[in-house]
């Protein structure tokens, strides 16, 4: 019966979760594929900061229109940390191929080495937007692997944009841990988390950002109750700053 029920849930969260990722709210910035940007390295003493990903690193949900990029830039300033705008080039529901796709495009890859921290948010959508979408996968360690995989192709693009660039790895939260039986999801959630931890645990400069734990004792929710309000997205973009 647990085992049901939790398959149970993992249905209904996915379907939500689905809604959670894709996002319809904000435009995604179009980098001009046609005009070449002449290529530079990262400046010295400067956080050049860069987000990809999906309605999350857009900042689906935050109110101010600032995200976690924006709001992480204005973080570091209040720090007295010399900071450019962000580079923000998430797209609302992007998956995995998305961002392989996008990473193979010239201007990226020139912004990309013109960066000294990079900001990622994927794979929500691969998990949940088919896989989990009207019922759970019978082997979810497999789905989580394949999609594990997939988001080590795309740093490991991003390593050979820019081999010295911090990158920061958003990690997952229960958007329903206050619902019925939303607690049974928390398991799924903590195990894909735990996965990306030990996917990058050997390379010091990439760093998983843990954001289960904002959301299970409060409501921080945005009003479409699945991405993130103002104070969540501020939260998140802190433990980024925290780690400078």
């Amino acid at each position: 019966m647990p085992v049901g029920a939790a398959l149970i849930s993992a249905a209904v969260f996915a379907h939500g979760f689905y809604s959670f990722a894709r996002g319809n709210t904000g435009t995604a910035v179009n980098v001009p594929f046609g005009r070449r940007v002449p290529a530079a390295s990262a400046p010295v003493g400067t956080i050049a900061p860069i987000i990809l990903g999906d309605s999350l690193a857009r900042g689906t949900g935050d109110e101010t229109g600032l995200g976690i990029g924006g709001r992480f830039v204005d973080d570091l300033r209040q720090r007295h940390i010399k900071t450019d705008n962000i580079v923000n080039l998430a797209i609302n529901g992007a998956r995995t191929a998305d961002l392989l796709q996008q990473l193979q495009s010239h201007n990226v890859r020139v912004l990309l080495a013109q960066s000294n921290v990079i900001i990622v948010s994927i794979g929500g959508n691969d998990l949940w937007g088919d896989n989990w979408r009207n019922s759970a996968p019978p082997n979810p360690d497999l789905v989580m692997g394949s999609v594990l995989g997939q988001i080590g192709r795309a740093i490991a693009s991003i390593r050979d944009a820019n081999p010295r660039a911090r990158i920061f790895l958003i990690g997952l939260y229960n958007p329903f841990v206050s619902a019925p039986m939303g607690g049974m999801l928390t398991p799924f959630i903590n195990e894909w988390n735990a996965k990306l931890v030990e996917k990058f645990e050997r390379d010091p400069n990439v760093v998983v950002v843990q954001t289960a734990d904002l959301f299970q004792w409060h409501d921080r929710l945005s009003m479409d109750r699945f991405h993130p309000g103002d104070e969540g997205y501020a939260l998140i973009a802190r433990r980024i700053a925290d780690a400078f």
